[in-house]
Parts: structure tokens; C-alpha cells; sequence
């Protein structure tokens, strides 16, 4: 293979791209639920939006609308990191989200940007299982994963024009160029038998922590930076042991003996998994906020369309564990948004937009359920 080739195509340890979506989508989730729910009761507000993009400017989201897509995109990533992973239902979470941010400059967190562009990577991840991922033995199983290589290099091209624009400025710079070579070099580590590089990227892992702790930087963003680089730049002889640990349940839990065809279990199992997806939903009638229930119920709608077939033409217990993570997901959000003050925030900030703008009858609306959350 040419050196490029080798780059690209090279082998990793699959460890990385399955811890990578798998925290990366479980934050994603409640960094929606509690710091964008609460800016939710601004929409709408007039008929007059402003997006992102000029071409969506005659597009006006609701406030039921844009909960609705919260509460989509978030139950479905938190489904999809419970459990093993589908790519169409990584397509729909990184749709979600980007029409969550793009359809308002209401929406002004700058690394949703980064955020889409990490879901359109997940898209082309190998979909791993547990057991994919974290053999029983001690050594880790390695494959290519070209996404994994995009991604880092995607990350490496943030830092590198935080870089140009701190010597534009005439800040310091080399932290964040310490944090571009770091990227670009780690996605090595798992197939150079260079005893220097196996040391030198963990220690190149203090550079974006030590950047994202000194820097003042807006919302979860510098959880989600520092998390990431533990994962990416983490010794493999870490990484597996620690990912061994945390899916042992998991892989346990799913291990069945796959005998071909058809079983008297199939009709159970799609009747289970009909039931469970449309009793999932009603979870969200307790959250009591717009637009969270068509939202629960079209994540509902969207994971029957993910196992297609595989609803019924599977003799294992598969399509009960989506439902599960479905069922998991529902429950977070409303545990998330009832022992938060996410929805108290947003009834208060729209008391007070509603005062602002002369509406008394919304704002008394809004007080109501301020008076009854704030207790």
C-alpha cells in the first residue's frame, strides 16, 4: 500500500470508534435535554426567524417543533449508545440535530457545527458489537476504519484554524497546533511498532486537556474535547481492558447461539417489540413540555424503520433489546427534565419574553407553570 493508503486505510484498534460514538451520542443526548430545552420557548415568537443558512430564513420553527426535535434527536442518540448502533438511525440523529441548530440563530453554540460534522463521520463508523470490539483474550482486535481516520482528521483541521487565528491575533498558538499534529499522528499508534510513538501520543493527550481547561469556552464543548482525546490518544493497553470492563453486561447479556431460521420465539419477539414501541412514547406525557411527545413518538417510528425486517425475520432477542434502549431513552429524558431545572428555565424564559414583549396572558400562562415547578 502507498503511504497515503497506510494513512488512511490502516488498521485501528476498534476499541476507538466504539467508545468514540458511544460518547460522543450519550452526551450529545443530555447536552440537548438541559442546555438547549431551556432556550426552547423563544421560538416561534412573532413569525420572524433568522437561520443559519439564508435559504431557511422562510422556515419559522415553533417552540413545540424545536422540542420536538430535541427530544428526537436525544432519546434516539441515547438508544443508540445503549446498543449497539444502526446507520440509518445515525443518519436521523446527525438530521435531527443539524436541523435542531440551522434553523435559528437563536441557536448560537458555535461547536454544534463540529458536532454534525462528527455525526456525519459516525455515519460511516463500523457498526460494532461489544463483543466486536473487546475479544476475551488480552489482545485488541484491530481493523480499518477509514470514518475513525476522518474523524481525527477533522478535529486535527479545528485546531489547526484556532491556531491561525490565535497567531492572527497575536495570542499564543502553539497549544492548539500541539493539539493538530497530536491528531493527526495518534490515528498511527495502533499499527507503527515505533517504541517512541506509543509514548509519545498519551503525552501528547495534555495538550487539548490543558487547552480546554485554560480556555473560557461556551456549553459542554470542553467535555466533549477532553473526552474525546482520553479516547483517542489513550494506550491501547488501557483502552481495551477498561472497554472489556464496562461492556462485560452488555456482552453477556447478548450472547445467544445464532442456530439459522426461523423459531416459535420469532412471534413473540414481534409482538413484544410492537407493544414496547408503542407504549415507549408515553413515557414523555409526564414531561410536560411542547412538542416532547410527537417527538418520543416519532423516535418510536423511526426505530421501526430501523429494524425493518429484522423485526420479525430474526429468532433472537435483538429487536427487544432496541426496544430497551428505546424504553431507556424515553426514561432519561423525563428523569433528565423533571430533576433538572431544565423545564423551569423554560417556562421562566418565556414568562419573561413573554413580558418583554407586552403578552401578559402567555406570560401568566408561563407563571402558572413556573409557580408549580419551582416548588
Amino acid at each position: 500500500m502507498k503511504p497515503l493508503e497506510r494513512y488512511w486505510f490502516g488498521e485501528v484498534a476498534l476499541a476507538r470508534p466504539y467508545l468514540l460514538v458511544r460518547f460522543v451520542l450519550a452526551l450529545l443526548a443530555f447536552d440537548t435535554w438541559l442546555n438547549l430545552i431551556p432556550e426552547g420557548a423563544k421560538y416561534g415568537v412573532g413569525a420572524f426567524n433568522v437561520a443559519h443558512f439564508q435559504w431557511f430564513d422562510d422556515f419559522v420553527p415553533s417552540s413545540s417543533f424545536y422540542l420536538g426535535v430535541l427530544a428526537f434527536t436525544g432519546v434516539l442518540a441515547l438508544s443508540q449508545a445503549l446498543y449497539r448502533p444502526h446507520r440509518i438511525a445515525i443518519i436521523f440523529v446527525a438530521a435531527g440535530y443539524t436541523l435542531g441548530w440551522s434553523c435559528s440563530l437563536l441557536d448560537s453554540m458555535p461547536y454544534h457545527y463540529l458536532l454534525s460534522l462528527y455525526l456525519a463521520c459516525f455515519v460511516f463508523f463500523p457498526m460494532l458489537s461489544a463483543r466486536a470490539a473487546f475479544s476475551r483474550s488480552e489482545r485488541a482486535p484491530t481493523g480499518s476504519a477509514w470514518a475513525y481516520i476522518l474523524f481525527c482528521v477533522t478535529t486535527a483541521t479545528v485546531y489547526f484554524y484556532v491556531a491561525a487565528w490565535s497567531a492572527a491575533e497575536g495570542k499564543p498558538y502553539w497549544l492548539p497546533m500541539v493539539c493538530c499534529v497530536g491528531y493527526l499522528v495518534s490515528t498511527m499508534q495502533d499499527r507503527v511498532a515505533l517504541p517512541a510513538l506509543k509514548v509519545a501520543v498519551p503525552v501528547l493527550c495534555a495538550a487539548p486537556i490543558a487547552l480546554h481547561l485554560t480556555t473560557p469556552q461556551s456549553g459542554w464543548f470542553p467535555l466533549y474535547m477532553i473526552g474525546i482525546s482520553l479516547i483517542v490518544f489513550a494506550p491501547t493497553s488501557w483502552l481495551h481492558p477498561i472497554g472489556r470492563a464496562l461492556t462485560r453486561p452488555a456482552r453477556n447479556l447478548v450472547e445467544e447461539r445464532n442456530d439459522g431460521g426461523l423459531d416459535e420465539r420469532a412471534s413473540q419477539v414481534f409482538y413484544a417489540s410492537l407493544l414496547g414501541l408503542a407504549t415507549a412514547p408515553m413515557v414523555s406525557m409526564f414531561v410536560d413540555l411542547p412538542g416532547v411527545k410527537t417527538g418520543c413518538t416519532l423516535t418510536a417510528i423511526a426505530m421501526l424503520f430501523v429494524m425493518g425486517r429484522q423485526l420479525y425475520l430474526t429468532p433472537r432477542f435483538r429487536p427487544l433489546w432496541r426496544v430497551a434502549s428505546l424504553f431507556a431513552g424515553c426514561i432519561a429524558l423525563w428523569v433528565t427534565v423533571t430533576t433538572s431545572t431544565a423545564r423551569l428555565d423554560y417556562y421562566r424564559n418565556g414568562a419573561l419574553d413573554a413580558e418583554s414583549r407586552g403578552d401578559h396572558d402567555a406570560a401568566m400562562i408561563y407563571r402558572e407553570k413556573v409557580d408549580r415547578y419551582a416548588r
